[in-house]
């Protein structure tokens, strides 16, 4: 028998706004790496997350982790194979908009990147996962518009920011000239076409209110994650062995490798946590809600300096995207 605890409606809500939390909170580690591969500490990341997942996997579900691939693979082996290509496809766009935020920083970085997941993922989530009955499509596009402003919000504020820095000459590490900007948003346009993996994985795999067939929460979660450790492989992997710099990663202290550690904790725990609160929710309403990492990114970017010499005008703008955020979540989460 698969775990499979009974979870209310609020409970689970609350439990996306935490996963939602930690989403948004692992990726201060990248502040911490100094010049360490980001292909090291990606490595260390996923191969946490793939020990972490079958740890808690085998405590918690034993043997019928394989008892429930094996019913659903004889039943539609597509939604395992699509389960676990998500796992590939989403890592592959995670690396690359790591990229993207070691470039450009979280605050900037994150906006541009939710504009289009943000799309993405709804489509998908309410197209393929399904929605609920007392879930009208007007809720959900009143819930996106506050989100997608929240999103513009954050741009603006950065725009703000940016143009006030270069004024004043203020340096906050990170750069701001336009073939840098080029690129990134080169990249992100790349990671866009691989990201949504995740999202396609969890409305198409997993077994919820409106998908009664797929995996339950720790099988679906122990092949997803093999997946993504592939992609890692494939991503990070391929590039450490091309630059020969597989011998760094031997090397580095536990002072490097603990924020891999701790991302990796932060980043499948969030999934674990949110992937039973889908159960309950379905996608089309835990996705948006796992959309408030933003809220969680920006705060962080805030902290570690990335709006040093903003006016208060870029906070105004942060502080409304904040409650545009908050607003998003509640219409979709509460009716």
């Amino acid at each position: 028998m698969n775990f499979d605890p009974i979870v209310s409606q609020p409970l689970a809500v609350g439990m996306a706004l935490l996963a939602a939390s930690m989403w948004g909170s692992w990726f201060i580690s990248l502040k911490h790496l100094g010049n360490y591969p980001l292909d090291g500490f990606y490595m260390t990341l996923f191969t946490t997350s793939l020990v972490f997942v079958w740890t808690v996997g085998f405590i918690f579900d034993g043997v019928a982790i394989f008892c429930n691939i094996r019913d659903l693979w004889l039943l539609n082996k597509l939604k395992i194979i699509i389960v676990f290509l998500g796992g590939i496809a989403y890592v592959i766009g995670i690396n690359i908009s790591l990229r993207v935020m070691r470039l450009i920083g979280l605050t900037l970085s994150q906006p541009l990147q939710a504009s289009i997941g943000l799309i993405i993922g709804n489509i998908i989530t309410v197209g393929i996962g399904g929605r609920p009955e007392d879930l009208t499509m007007g809720r959900i596009v009143l819930s996106v518009s506050f989100l997608l402003a929240a999103v513009f919000l954050v741009f603006f504020a950065e725009r703000t920011k940016t143009a006030s820095q270069r004024e004043k000459n203020i340096d906050t590490g990170l750069s701001q000239e336009r073939n840098v900007m080029r690129k990134a948003i080169s990249l992100i346009v790349l990671a866009a076409l691989f990201s949504p993996g995740y999202t396609l994985a969890l409305s198409y795999g997993l077994k919820t209110i409106t998908q009664p067939v797929g995996l339950a929460v720790l099988p679906f979660m122990c092949v997803l994650c093999c997946g993504a450790f592939i992609g890692a492989l494939l991503t990070s992997g391929i590039g450490l062995t091309r630059r020969k710099e597989w011998h760094l990663v031997w090397q580095a202290p536990f002072r490097i490798h603990k924020f891999g550690i701790f991302s990796g904790l932060f980043h499948y725990g969030g999934n674990i946590i949110h992937t039973f609160a889908t159960g309950v929710l379905s996608s089309a309403v835990s996705w948006p809600l796992g959309l408030t990492s933003g809220v969680w990114t920006q705060i962080w970017g805030i902290k570690y300096g990335e709006f040093k010499g903003a006016p208060k005008k870029a906070y105004l703008f942060q502080a409304c995207s904040f409650v545009c955020y908050i607003l998003g979540a509640f219409i979709i989460a509460f009716r």
